[in-house]
């Protein structure tokens, strides 16, 4: 078969190419799945840590939230003088949510707004601990006040009874002097009649208590510090002093009514200025003592002032810290809006490279199958060739044919020949050499008794020569048709015995040369 052409030969493998394709294929296949696997897993874990981060901003800021409203309930509690449980645990609790919240965020834009957050936090903390100490002193001061204020309404109750029972002793007494006066005959006593016309004092007196009572009505109404000085310093300091005046004993003067109004206006004072006051005339002024009814009234116009003043501030308070959060709350949405565009952009990469990589494999696909075609049409030629020269081929091995047939009829010639060969000479050399020693056989049975044993002898040895002859002629007959040595030590030895036999038969010299030949053969 001769080679095919140089043109063939550059596609005489499609069989590579296909391989390759199939190759690349799944090479190309596992490199999108595993592209598509990573970019789903990538795509994945983004969503996890993007849905792990809006629900840590959303867990947190709803605990924030919550802590800040339980604090903002906790101030109201306390506005209205509700005391609640010891808060630092909740304190804590909410500093470290600003803790948890600033690290999950962690962006330098927001260290500020944690930083104010935090700051009012601790401002919030400040004024509740205020609150708590404003409620713990109101809750002790106003309970003190309705026993102060009856304390003091007991007080001016018995000033107007011993009044009262003062002036029914007197209207008696005068009573009396006038009947005493209109059953006397005589002249009229001047002096009694000027005693018994004098002014009432307890009247007047009656009345400062009656004004002392509104006053002591207004002490609870009044909402201004000023209002209530003024109340005190200045009306309740000269109603004081016009009682004191009235009840005040002159020289020589033993009245009982006076000393016990004196002694219950020390009580009223002392129950409404508080123990160890001072009235300062110089002044104009009362100093006041200690748990007297208008320094606790006193003390819860400040007490009020200062929860109006803790009230706005926690309100501040409150607006700085929704600020805050409201900052951070601006900031954590921009953080996971750009979390969520990061997500959407791995997305985008991967698709635009699935893309190019399913354009390059497209372009590499249509290479391969050009390579493919382009080999398919050479290997088409190749084939042409090929049963052209298949052809010829046939035609030759039709010719081998016969002389393959001509070969065996020469083959079956020369084994006639041989045979005929083998017969000749068993006829002429065996036959005669047979029918000699039959003759010799016979001539010394004819000669038995009559010759010489020396003859006999003689005769034998010859005939003896002759079987010896024989044998070797058989023998020779023998080796020609299956020569031993060919057997024994192969085609090259017996080639080199029957060139040297034929020499010493035919007394022919034979020069040969000869190369190793046994392993062109096989033993059949």
């Amino acid at each position: 078969m001769s080679k095919l052409p140089e043109n063939t030969k550059r596609g005489e493998n499609p069989v590579k190419l296909v391989w390759l394709i199939t190759l690349l294929s799944f090479s190309v296949g596992v490199f999108m799945v595993y592209l598509v696997w990573s970019t789903l897993t990538g795509l994945r874990t983004e969503r996890e840590n993007l849905f792990e981060l809006l629900e840590t901003f959303n867990s947190i800021q709803a605990e924030l939230e919550s802590g800040i409203a339980k604090q903002k309930s906790e101030v109201a509690d306390l506005l209205e003088t509700k005391i609640a449980h010891d808060s630092s645990k909740e304190n804590l609790r909410l500093l470290n949510l600003i803790g948890q919240y600033r690290q999950v965020v962690s962006s330098h834009e927001l260290i500020n707004s944690f930083d104010r957050l935090e700051q009012n936090i601790k401002s919030l903390f400040t004024v509740k601990e205020k609150l708590t100490w404003w409620a713990s002193a109101y809750n002790r001061t106003i309970p003190r006040i309705p026993p102060a204020r009856k304390k003091i309404t007991d007080s001016l109750n018995r000033l107007y009874e011993t009044v009262d029972q003062a002036e029914g002793q007197l209207r008696i007494e005068r009573a009396a002097k006038i009947r005493e006066l209109r059953h006397t005959p005589g002249e009229i006593n001047i002096s009694a009649i000027n005693e018994i016309a004098a002014s009432n004092v307890f009247s007047l007196i009656r009345r400062d208590i009656t004004d002392l009572l509104q006053l002591n009505d207004r002490l609870h109404i009044i909402t201004e510090a000023d209002n209530l000085a003024d109340l005190k310093d200045n009306k309740i300091r000269t109603l004081l002093a016009r009682l004191r005046l009235n009840t005040q004993l002159y020289a020589g003067e033993k009245s009982p009514v006076k000393i016990k109004l004196n002694s219950l206006l020390d009580d009223y004072e002392r129950a409404l200025f508080g123990q160890g006051y001072s009235i300062d005339d110089d002044h104009q002024l009362i100093n006041l003592g200690h748990d007297g009814e208008y320094g606790l009234v006193q003390d819860q116009l400040k007490m009020v002032a200062e929860k109006n003043t803790l009230r706005k501030e926690a309100y501040i308070t409150y607006d700085k810290i929704e600020a805050a959060l409201a900052a951070i709350s601006s900031q954590t949405d921009k953080i996971a809006q750009y979390e969520v565009t990061k997500v959407e952009n791995i997305l985008a990469q991967t698709w635009r490279t699935m893309v190019i990589i399913l354009l390059v494999t497209s372009i590499i696909y249509a290479m391969l199958a050009y390579e493919i075609i382009t080999a398919a049409k050479l290997q088409v030629k190749a084939i042409e060739d090929s049963n052209i020269e298949l052809e010829e081929m046939a035609s030759e091995l039709k010719k081998s044919e016969e002389r393959l047939h001509r070969l065996s009829q020469d083959l079956f010639t020369v084994q006639e020949n041989e045979r005929k060969r083998i017969s000749l000479e068993l006829h002429d050399e065996l036959g005669q050499a047979m029918a000699a020693l039959k003759l010799q056989v016979g001539s010394i049975t004819r000669r038995l008794g009559s010759d010489s044993t020396e003859d006999l002898i003689n005769v034998c040895e010859e005939m003896s020569k002759n079987i010896n002859q024989i044998i070797e002629n058989v023998r020779r007959l023998s080796r020609d048709l299956s020569p031993v040595v060919l057997d024994d030590l192969g085609l090259q030895a017996a080639i080199e015995y029957l060139v040297n036999n034929f020499s010493k038969i035919y007394n022919v010299e034979i020069k040969y040369k000869y190369k190793d030949i046994n392993h062109f053969f096989n033993e059949d």
